[in-house]
């Protein structure tokens, strides 16, 4: 793999990631869905 083709995998990789972080901290906005996770959490124990 040539070094300019590990960089662009590597800078996708890092986007990739930076999407999936943003999607998971705008799911916080939404109480209903925390509230709902806690409680299935809750219903485990």
């Amino acid at each position: 793999m040539t070094p300019r083709a590990r960089r662009r995998l590597h800078w996708a990789g890092a986007l990739a990631v930076l999407a999936a972080l943003g999607a998971v901290s705008l799911s916080y906005l939404d109480p209903h869905l925390m509230l709902d996770l806690a409680d299935r959490l809750w219903a485990c124990f």
